[in-house]
């Protein structure tokens, strides 16, 4: 099944408010992308989906321990470290986070205040699984240390990225967005070689484990998006990105 818009904006809208829904029952962000062709039909996604208070990650931009949240965050932590304090572990994670604008709740407001919440969210949740003996001073290195190996910790986002970027990538669930009539085929079909080169999605644009949405403009420069449920079995799946816990 393949329903068609008449528009980005009501693509990325219908897109957005799918995701939300899957969100509300029960899947992770992190399970779940969105593909496009071109970096500059991120814009319009980003913001639908931040209007539904669903936070992106685009794949390949910021890294994570570069972000100005994680580094505040990291040197804040570091300097709380010799600083005598009662409380234990957690708390004082907490109270790190806290005072440089970390609350329990997560904004309603989507892009970058979210991102930052995110972010923090993110360092809290590596402190919860850190170990009994851990300590300030010993978190903040162990923070520094995954830094320098960038080994990132997995953010509860939706995944952003372009066709070529998610090569030999895979999410449990998958919208391609940005189609046009022209460039749209059934999820049923597969397209041959020539019409991949003429602009129709190829087929190693089938990232969804579980299921893959995709489009069919109603005219030459709509685009729009559908659910097909492609089932892989019912193993639990985990995206394989470039974050990793």
């Amino acid at each position: 099944m393949v329903t068609a818009y008449a528009s980005e904006h009501e693509e990325a809208a219908g897109i957005a408010a799918a995701i939300a829904a899957r969100i509300a029952d029960g899947v992770s962000p992190s399970d779940i992308a969105v593909l496009y062709r071109a970096h500059s039909q991120s814009a319009v996604i980003q913001q639908a989906l931040a209007a539904e208070g669903v936070a992106t990650s685009v794949l390949g931009g910021t890294r994570f321990f570069d972000m100005p949240e994680v580094r505040q965050a990291i040197l804040a932590l570091r300097g709380a470290a010799v600083s005598p304090t009662s409380a234990g572990f957690l708390d004082a994670v907490r109270d790190v986070l806290r005072s440089i604008g970390y609350t329990d709740e997560a904004p309603d407001a989507g892009g970058a205040l979210r991102d930052g919440w995110e972010a923090r969210r993110a360092i809290l949740t590596l402190a919860e699984e850190s170990g009994p003996d851990a300590t300030l001073r010993s978190f903040a290195d162990a923070l520094m240390a995954r830094a320098k190996d960038k080994h990132e910790p997995t953010l509860q986002t939706v995944t952003l990225s372009t066709l070529h970027a998610a090569k030999g990538l895979e999410w449990p669930h998958v919208h391609l967005a940005g189609g046009t009539r022209a460039r749209c085929r059934s999820a049923t079909r597969r397209p041959s070689r020539r019409s991949t080169r003429s602009g129709a999605w190829p087929t190693s644009a089938s990232r969804g484990q579980r299921a893959l949405s995709r489009c069919r403009g109603r005219g030459p420069r709509a685009a729009g998006s559908g659910a097909v449920a492609l089932p892989r079995g019912d193993r639990d799946h985990r995206p394989r990105h470039r974050h990793s816990s």
